[in-house]
């Protein structure tokens, strides 16, 4: 299953992708109760099949098994359900959810870290980035004028299920809800002036585009550690790699964080970027993932306060 959160005449809902449709999962519980005959059908739909997709998360065995139920009423339609079945071109995606935190790694592509020149670590690198930076499938991506050169970097996450602390790396399927792409987007003159600055050039808003939605374990292939990865640039193909060059997968990065780091349900984590690319404003960036989709945003400048830039004497450095 594919879900995700989409705008249509000024809200937001929770929708299940299905080819060129989005199903409001809500509304269609709801006609799906009402025609079975349930009792207050509004009250069941708003527990078992939430509008939001936290909610979703945090009761996922009853509402997944409520989702398939309504998925299954609405294909019996024909999706000719009116006010719950949509065309893509009617819509406006949105993030699927404000994550709690997001789990960011760092250096774990190996075709990466050897062409950057990056030494090795035993363990996974890990950082935090702002719940506040995420943006949706097709948002726009600002970028600060006067503060040097972005990178996209692009990358294979994992959404939480549960309140989990201490998993070990065998049972990590056991706390993951679903897979996704996050799009960490770096201020990379500001990290290459001062490594204090990373946080500053990396939870800047619209920095971490997410999506297009969440792909279900089931629909998955059944080897994530084998997946081609893609980065366009404006239509053109600028890096192909594959999840297995990744050096830790989400068992050890898991593992690790949950050590010390208690994870809650929609958390995001990332399993870090393949070989990175600049782009810049009036650009169209595209991460691709073979079993997720294609995670699209347009670039455009905003402009901000360039006293920062000159008490730091910010360079552009490639």
């Amino acid at each position: 299953m594919k879900l995700g959160t989409f705008e249509i005449e000024g809200k937001t809902r929770l929708g299940a992708f299905e080819g060129d449709r989005v199903i409001d999962l809500h509304s269609a519980y709801l006609e799906f109760l009402k025609e079975r005959g349930v009792k207050e059908p509004e009250r069941k739909a708003a527990f078992e099949l939430p509008g939001d997709l936290i909610s979703f998360i945090e009761r996922n065995e009853i509402s997944l098994r409520a989702a398939k139920e309504t998925l299954d009423f609405v294909t019996g339609k024909g999706f000719q359900l009116p006010g719950c079945v949509y065309s893509l071109s009617q819509i406006r995606f949105r993030a699927s959810h404000r994550p709690p935190k997001i789990v960011c790694t760092g250096t774990n592509y190996e075709d990466y870290r050897k062409l950057i020149g990056i030494p090795f670590s035993p363990v996974p690198l890990v950082f935090l980035k702002s719940p506040s930076a995420v943006i949706g499938h097709e948002e726009t991506i600002y970028l600060p004028t006067g503060y040097g050169i972005f990178y996209h970097e692009w990358e294979f996450s994992c959404i939480i299920s549960k309140r989990c602390k201490k998993v070990p790396k065998e049972k990590v399927d056991e706390v993951i809800f679903g897979y996704t792409i996050l799009d960490d987007i770096t201020a990379r003159s500001l990290e290459a002036t001062n490594r204090e600055f990373q946080p500053w050039g990396k939870n800047i808003d619209t920095f971490a585009p997410m999506g297009p939605w969440i792909v279900t374990p089931e629909e998955m292939p059944k080897n994530i550690y084998n997946l081609r990865t893609l980065r366009r640039l404006n239509g053109k193909v600028e890096c192909e790699s594959n999840t297995s060059n990744m050096r830790f997968g989400f068992g050890e990065i898991i593992e690790f964080v949950s050590n010390f780091w208690t994870l809650e349900p929609g958390d995001v984590v990332t399993t870090a970027t393949p070989p990175a690319g600049s782009f810049k404003p009036g650009d169209l960036i595209e991460a691709e993932i073979e079993g997720i989709g294609i995670l699209r945003n347009p670039v455009e400048a905003v402009e901000v306060d360039l006293r920062y830039a000159r008490q730091i004497d910010l360079k552009e450095v490639v």
